[in-house]
């Protein structure tokens, strides 16, 4: 194990401080903006448990063969998609999964790259404490605990890594967070910690024409999902694109996964109506943050449809 994988994890961190000083115009704004996402992360995100009670947060993948109503299922395999696409084997070498949730995919990954030390970081501290335990749990033998991922809390728009730390890093729904339609703090740093020839993997809704006024409904439905999901925007595909090679990426390989991810989108309006009824059944509050958690979804499937305008994709980029 290297030294990023064997420092002492310590407590949680309950602030991480923004890239501008105090007195910068736009420190309060960064600030806000990290606020607002832990804030929805750690109000709305304990109810993922109805979409996937193994806290896979994110679409699934659908592959021939596969049982469409068997939604778990099909959000592990869109993990192993992902994994595919690092071109990783089983070497020894250092993993990062940036946003990691409460670390479903980063435990994945350890399992399945057992040679590799897999680190998740995320900007919310319950889903770094809840990623920690869960991982303690899944690698309770004494056997498996050196395989064990680590997790950290940071931004992974500035990460407190040295230069070219890893061989692989992923995000799977997580980049969409990260500020600008071109994710360039994001893939600005991300070139940092990876090697030369180190390869990044992104899985995650993208606009397709971002540059062009979108019709007023679907504007509508755009900004709300965006609001709801504490996002400030997706990516623009092309804004994306320039951003990768100025970063320091070559050509990406990009694929459609739109129609992919479909069964399992299609279970949004049955998983939510079951939600919402034990929810008012129980009398439980439904706070404003998990309220939103419930429109998104339901919006989701709308915005999948205009197909000129967004998709689903996969992109894989190699560090030059």
């Amino acid at each position: 194990m290297n030294q990023i994988a064997n420092r002492d994890a310590g407590p949680v961190p309950k602030k991480i401080p923004t890239p501008f000083p105090k007195d910068h115009p736009q420190a309060g704004q960064a600030d806000a903006a990290i606020d607002e996402m832990i804030e929805y992360y750690e109000e709305a995100g304990p109810d993922y448990a109805a979409w996937s009670p193994e806290f896979n947060m994110h679409f699934g993948y659908f592959a021939i063969g596969m049982n469409p109503f068997r939604r778990e299922a099909m959000l592990a395999r869109m993990n192993d998609e992902v994994f595919d696409r690092l071109d990783f084997d089983d070497r020894p070498g250092d993993i990062l999964d940036a946003g990691c949730g409460l670390g479903t995919p980063a435990r994945a990954a350890a399992r399945r790259f057992a040679n590799a030390n897999v680190t998740g970081i995320s900007i919310v501290p319950w889903q770094i404490e809840q990623a920690r335990s869960r991982a303690l749990a899944d690698f309770a033998d004494p056997n498996d605990r050196a395989a064990a991922p680590r997790f950290e809390r940071m931004d992974f728009t500035r990460t407190d890594f040295p230069d070219a730390a890893f061989d692989r890093v992923y995000g799977i729904e997580s980049v969409c967070h990260a500020p600008g339609l071109d994710k360039g703090d994001f893939l600005t740093e991300a070139a940092r910690i990876l090697k030369p020839g180190g390869r990044l993997v992104i899985a995650d809704g993208f606009l397709k024409q971002a540059h062009r006024p979108m019709p007023g409904p679907l504007d509508w439905i755009t900004r709300t999902i965006c609001r709801c999901w504490s996002l400030e925007t997706f990516a623009g595909l092309k804004e994306f694109r320039a951003a990768l090679i100025k970063a320091g990426f070559g050509e990406p390989r990009i694929e459609d996964l739109s129609w992919r991810i479909a069964p399992s989108v299609l279970h949004v309006p049955a998983v939510t109506a079951r939600f919402l009824l034990k929810e008012l059944r129980s009398g439980a509050k439904l706070t404003k943050q998990r309220r939103e958690n419930l429109i998104a979804p339901m919006l989701a499937p709308l915005l999948g449809m205009a197909r000129s305008r967004f998709a689903y994709l996969i992109v894989t980029a190699e560090r030059r």
